[in-house]
């Protein structure tokens, strides 16, 4: 045997060996036993695989894929993986930068003449990291009475952005999550490609990564082999159908499986591990014209779990909801895909993997020790001190204390439990964040800080009964090619829309109301005539609507 050929031979037994050793502890069974209860396994069901060296360690399908036939989910079950999307679309701008046809601080207008002058040049790189201030589409298409449940396509929302009056803010000073930027990067790459984005995945990343159940949806019609259907329940336990007619490609609308999103995720360590400058670039995250950097690379979020470097994106539409999450400095991942609607099966999944492959530190011990005895222990009076509405963002986050736990809604938002992680300190675990409240002044606490943003208390003012009438009126927006009239009632004031229905005002401050779609802030003339409103969500700012003059 030649030498070189010898030791070549030697250094990859040695090296299959040691891979090996490292493996051998990797119970199949217990990762199964402790991952197989997240939901009821005969309601809609979940996909897991687990990447470990390179290799996928777990793989296995729980629950149904389909409620009617009865067809279990499996590692090839088909689903809708919502903004896990968004980094199959980094990905994409990323090799056309490599390959110079493109660049970051090209203005998208140069590609993409049909978006409005906003007298401040938006670029690829903003939209990359949700720095444009273009609007969102879920939450703007809403505010002009588009249901969740009907079509909306890629070629709609383009026309919304055309039709856009303003910005939420001058693209590069702050960072609002916007799938719109998205769908615009899709639209890009079909215009310096020359192919469809479909077409182009298909043949720059699924074909190549032998990912052959996966691909960005341009038409719904189109049968979808091995797809899971998506459900939601309701508060008995009873299952429905959750109609999903988006074809959204670029911000979401990518159909796959675990055995597919597995392939990616090696492709993504091994270039990262590697220094492939496609995928290094694509964690290189956004800084804000004041230099602070945001968390978000391409199409991935970037961030940090005891001490350790993660690299993640969720999604959630309809019943699915999705994870990647890696671990580059453990060469660890977790994939995630699920069809039903339950906003914390990720939370509790990702908990339990990490319990399992990362040991915890003594800090994160010393947290859980005391989270187990605040929860049982915190003064109920105390409690009753945090609570109270506050402003927060654009919108408001309402915090109650109900028996003996906080509840944290968000406007327009569900209301979840927050734990206790002090006696100022509480854990949300649907958003994985920290919620710190400052000291008591007197008998509230006047404001807190959650993801980095102060929370501030405000009383609301009580608006007289002629005050109620005067907004009374039909507001059109321009934008939206949309109209809402309000309407005072028994002392309250409403606001309809023809196809969404009615919903309460409910005074913050001055001229200001907040309710389930959105905040309210109307404007008056100089004689204090109400001429307008300004609808604000989490997403969505400043949305003109004119009040009709008779």
């Amino acid at each position: 045997m030649n030498r070189i050929v010898f030791f070549l031979f030697i250094y990859l037994l040695s090296f299959n060996c040691a891979h090996s050793q490292s493996l051998k502890n990797i119970n199949n069974q217990k990762i199964d036993g402790i991952v197989k209860n997240l939901s009821d396994n005969n309601g809609p069901g979940y996909a897991i695989g687990v990447v470990k060296n390179n290799v996928v360690i777990f793989k296995k399908g729980y629950g149904k894929a389909n409620l009617e036939y009865n067809i279990a989910v499996t590692t090839r079950s088909i689903f809708d993986a919502a903004s896990l999307a968004k980094q199959f679309t980094g990905f994409a701008i990323s090799k056309l930068v490599q390959q110079k046809k493109i660049k970051l601080s090209d203005d998208v207008r140069k590609y993409l003449p049909q978006v409005p002058d906003f007298g401040k040049p938006i670029t690829i790189e903003n939209l990359l990291h949700h720095t444009s201030g273009i609007r969102d589409w879920p939450e703007a298409l809403q505010a002009a009475g588009w249901r969740y449940d009907e079509l909306c396509s890629f070629d709609d929302i383009l026309n919304m952005v055309k039709n856009q009056n303003d910005l939420d803010f001058e693209p590069g000073t702050n960072f609002s999550y916007s799938n719109t930027g998205y769908n615009l990067l899709a639209a890009v790459v079909e215009k310096v490609s020359g192919q469809t984005f479909p077409q182009w995945s298909e043949e720059n990343i699924f074909k190549p990564l032998n990912m052959t159940g996966s691909r960005f949806l341009d038409d719904k019609a189109k049968i979808i082999l091995n797809e899971a259907y998506s459900y939601g329940s309701n508060q008995r336990g009873n299952y429905y159908k959750m109609q999903n007619v988006l074809t959204a490609y670029g911000s979401s609308s990518l159909f796959t499986n675990v055995d597919d999103l597995c392939k990616w995720v090696i492709h993504l360590q091994k270039g990262v591990s590697l220094n492939d400058p496609i995928c290094r670039r694509m964690l290189e995250v956004g800084v804000l014209k004041n230099e602070s950097k945001t968390n978000y690379g391409f199409g991935l979020e970037i961030g940090k779990y005891q001490n350790l470097q993660t690299i993640s994106h969720t999604g959630a539409w309809c019943g699915y909801r999705s994870l990647i999450k890696i671990y580059p400095d453990k060469k660890l991942a977790y994939v995630f895909l699920s069809n039903g609607n339950d906003d914390q099966i990720i939370a509790k999944a990702t908990k339990i993997l990490d319990g399992y492959f990362i040991p915890q530190s003594g800090i994160v011990a010393k947290a859980k020790s005391l989270n187990q005895q605040k929860v049982t222990m915190i003064d109920p009076i105390l409690l009753a001190k945090y609570a109270g509405r506050y402003k927060w963002g654009p919108g408001e986050i309402n915090i109650t204390s109900e028996d003996k736990q906080l509840y944290i809604q968000y406007t327009g938002e569900d209301k979840y439990p927050i734990e206790a992680l002090s006696d100022s300190s509480f854990f949300w675990t649907v958003a994985g964040q920290t919620i710190t409240f400052s000291k008591p002044i007197g008998v509230q606490s006047q404001s807190f800080t959650f993801k980095s943003i102060q929370g501030n208390r405000f009383i609301p003012f009580s608006p007289t009964l002629q005050q109620l009438k005067d907004y009374s009126g039909t507001y059109s927006s321009n934008e939206l090619f949309t109209q809402y009239t309000i309407n005072e009632v028994d002392g309250k004031v409403f606001i309809h829309h023809f196809r969404r229905g009615d919903f309460e005002l409910f005074p913050d401050k001055t001229d200001t109301f907040s309710s389930v779609i959105g905040t309210l802030n109307f404007i008056k003339n100089n004689t204090g005539h109400v001429t307008a409103f300004m609808l604000s969500g989490n997403k969505v700012r400043n949305l003109k609507f004119n009040r009709n003059m008779n």
